[in-house]
Protein backbone atom coordinates (compact mmCIF):
# COMPACT_ATOMS: atom_id res chain seq x y z
CA UNK A 1 0.00 0.00 0.00
CA UNK A 2 2.76 2.46 0.91
CA UNK A 3 4.59 1.71 -2.35
CA UNK A 4 1.42 2.42 -4.30
CA UNK A 5 1.05 5.82 -2.63
CA UNK A 6 4.67 6.72 -3.37
CA UNK A 7 4.27 5.62 -6.99
CA UNK A 8 1.08 7.65 -7.34
CA UNK A 9 2.87 10.74 -6.00
CA UNK A 10 5.80 10.23 -8.37
CA UNK A 11 3.40 9.95 -11.33
CA UNK A 12 1.58 13.11 -10.21
CA UNK A 13 4.84 15.07 -9.95
CA UNK A 14 6.11 13.79 -13.29
CA UNK A 15 2.85 14.72 -15.05
CA UNK A 16 3.08 18.19 -13.54
CA UNK A 17 6.73 18.97 -14.22
CA UNK A 18 7.81 17.01 -17.32
CA UNK A 19 6.14 19.23 -19.97
CA UNK A 20 7.63 22.40 -18.46
CA UNK A 21 11.00 20.71 -18.05
CA UNK A 22 11.09 19.62 -21.69
CA UNK A 23 10.20 23.09 -22.94
CA UNK A 24 12.70 24.72 -20.56
CA UNK A 25 15.47 22.31 -21.56
CA UNK A 26 14.94 22.82 -25.27
CA UNK A 27 15.05 26.59 -24.91
CA UNK A 28 18.03 26.47 -22.51
CA UNK A 29 20.05 24.41 -24.97
CA UNK A 30 19.03 26.56 -27.92
CA UNK A 31 19.86 29.84 -26.17
CA UNK A 32 23.15 28.53 -24.73
CA UNK A 33 24.25 26.90 -27.98
CA UNK A 34 23.62 30.08 -29.93
CA UNK A 35 25.40 32.28 -27.38
CA UNK A 36 28.41 29.95 -27.23
CA UNK A 37 28.58 29.71 -31.03
CA UNK A 38 28.61 33.49 -31.31
CA UNK A 39 30.92 34.34 -28.41
CA UNK A 40 32.83 31.17 -27.38
CA UNK A 41 32.18 32.37 -23.83
CA UNK A 42 31.04 29.93 -21.15
CA UNK A 43 29.70 32.86 -19.16
CA UNK A 44 27.58 34.23 -22.03
CA UNK A 45 26.30 30.75 -22.81
CA UNK A 46 25.43 30.04 -19.18
CA UNK A 47 23.54 33.31 -18.89
CA UNK A 48 21.70 32.76 -22.16
CA UNK A 49 20.82 29.20 -21.23
CA UNK A 50 19.53 30.38 -17.87
CA UNK A 51 17.25 32.92 -19.58
CA UNK A 52 16.02 30.42 -22.17
CA UNK A 53 15.20 27.86 -19.53
CA UNK A 54 13.27 30.40 -17.46
CA UNK A 55 11.22 31.48 -20.44
CA UNK A 56 10.28 27.92 -21.33
CA UNK A 57 9.73 26.55 -17.83
CA UNK A 58 7.86 29.43 -16.22
CA UNK A 59 6.09 30.36 -19.43
CA UNK A 60 4.51 26.91 -19.37
CA UNK A 61 3.35 27.27 -15.75
CA UNK A 62 2.12 30.84 -16.13
CA UNK A 63 -0.03 29.89 -19.11
CA UNK A 64 -1.41 26.72 -17.49
CA UNK A 65 -2.18 28.45 -14.16
CA UNK A 66 -3.92 31.37 -15.86
CA UNK A 67 -5.87 28.99 -18.08
CA UNK A 68 -6.93 26.76 -15.15
CA UNK A 69 -8.06 29.66 -12.97
CA UNK A 70 -9.80 31.28 -15.93
CA UNK A 71 -11.80 28.13 -16.57
CA UNK A 72 -12.80 27.86 -12.92
CA UNK A 73 -14.53 31.24 -13.09
CA UNK A 74 -15.70 31.22 -16.70
CA UNK A 75 -19.29 32.17 -15.79
CA UNK A 76 -18.05 35.66 -14.79
CA UNK A 77 -17.11 38.07 -17.60
CA UNK A 78 -13.35 38.21 -18.17
CA UNK A 79 -12.96 41.89 -17.25
CA UNK A 80 -14.56 41.16 -13.83
CA UNK A 81 -12.52 38.06 -13.07
CA UNK A 82 -9.14 38.98 -14.51
CA UNK A 83 -7.70 40.35 -11.25
CA UNK A 84 -8.82 37.19 -9.41
CA UNK A 85 -7.34 34.91 -12.07
CA UNK A 86 -4.00 36.74 -12.02
CA UNK A 87 -3.91 37.00 -8.23
CA UNK A 88 -4.69 33.34 -7.56
CA UNK A 89 -2.32 32.15 -10.27
CA UNK A 90 0.46 34.36 -8.97
CA UNK A 91 -0.01 33.24 -5.38
CA UNK A 92 0.01 29.57 -6.40
CA UNK A 93 3.21 30.01 -8.39
CA UNK A 94 4.91 31.95 -5.59
CA UNK A 95 4.15 29.31 -2.97
CA UNK A 96 5.24 26.48 -5.24
CA UNK A 97 8.36 27.97 -6.77
CA UNK A 98 9.73 31.02 -4.89
CA UNK A 99 11.92 29.22 -2.31
CA UNK A 100 13.23 26.73 -4.88
CA UNK A 101 13.86 29.46 -7.44
CA UNK A 102 15.74 31.77 -5.09
CA UNK A 103 18.21 29.08 -4.07
CA UNK A 104 18.45 27.72 -7.59
CA UNK A 105 18.92 31.10 -9.30
CA UNK A 106 21.37 32.60 -6.86
CA UNK A 107 23.65 29.64 -6.19
CA UNK A 108 23.06 26.23 -7.70
CA UNK A 109 22.21 26.68 -11.39
CA UNK A 110 24.66 29.46 -12.30
CA UNK A 111 27.51 27.52 -10.73
CA UNK A 112 26.51 24.25 -12.37
CA UNK A 113 25.99 25.74 -15.84
CA UNK A 114 29.30 27.60 -15.66
CA UNK A 115 31.55 24.96 -14.08
CA UNK A 116 30.35 21.60 -15.40
CA UNK A 117 30.84 22.38 -19.14
CA UNK A 118 34.48 23.14 -18.39
CA UNK A 119 35.01 19.55 -17.24
CA UNK A 120 32.62 17.59 -19.46
CA UNK A 121 33.06 17.93 -23.23
CA UNK A 122 31.63 18.61 -25.76
CA UNK A 123 30.12 21.83 -24.48
CA UNK A 124 26.46 20.85 -25.03
CA UNK A 125 26.90 17.63 -23.06
CA UNK A 126 28.61 19.44 -20.17
CA UNK A 127 25.96 22.13 -20.16
CA UNK A 128 23.19 19.54 -20.14
CA UNK A 129 24.87 17.61 -17.28
CA UNK A 130 25.15 20.80 -15.21
CA UNK A 131 21.57 21.73 -15.95
CA UNK A 132 20.22 18.30 -15.03
CA UNK A 133 22.20 18.21 -11.80
CA UNK A 134 20.78 21.59 -10.81
CA UNK A 135 17.29 20.37 -11.74
CA UNK A 136 17.44 17.55 -9.21
CA UNK A 137 18.08 19.99 -6.36
CA UNK A 138 15.50 22.45 -7.67
CA UNK A 139 12.78 19.80 -7.72
CA UNK A 140 13.40 18.76 -4.15
CA UNK A 141 12.32 22.25 -3.10
CA UNK A 142 9.65 22.72 -5.79
CA UNK A 143 7.84 19.51 -4.86
CA UNK A 144 7.70 20.63 -1.23
CA UNK A 145 6.22 23.94 -2.41
CA UNK A 146 3.72 22.12 -4.63
CA UNK A 147 2.54 19.92 -1.77
CA UNK A 148 2.23 22.93 0.54
CA UNK A 149 0.30 24.80 -2.14
CA UNK A 150 -2.14 21.92 -2.49
CA UNK A 151 -2.68 21.84 1.26
CA UNK A 152 -2.95 25.61 1.88
CA UNK A 153 -4.41 27.05 -1.31
CA UNK A 154 -7.09 24.62 -2.44
CA UNK A 155 -9.86 26.50 -4.24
Amino acid sequence: MHTQKVNAKLREWLRRYIPAEILGTVLALAFAWEAYARTHSYLAAAGSGFVGEGIGFYGYFIVTELWRHGLQRREVPLYKRLHTIIGQSGLNLLVEFAPAEILDSVVIRPAAMFLVPQFIKPYALGFLAGKLGADVLFYVFAVVGYELKKRWLRP
